[in-house]
């Protein structure tokens, strides 16, 4: 069992951004779970493995060069 989270074999809610998350899926596999919730777990809030997102612009006008293939 993961001794930080507690996810429950019932379908609900999942942080993905919780620095747990990737014990509970390990958890959630080894028992063959179909699905998982973090439940009332303390950390189902917590987002501390977000990416932090930087937006950095070289160029005075902000422009995106978009590639389509057909």
């Amino acid at each position: 069992m993961n001794r930080v989270g507690k996810p429950l074999q019932r379908r609900g809610k999942r942080n993905v951004f919780c620095p747990h998350y990737k014990g509970c899926l390990d958890h959630a596999v080894r028992e063959a779970w179909s699905y998982w919730a973090c439940g009332n777990c303390r950390h189902k809030l917590d987002q501390g493995a977000r990416p932090e997102m930087r937006m950095i612009s070289t160029d005075s006008i902000e422009h995106h060069d978009l590639r389509l293939r057909f």
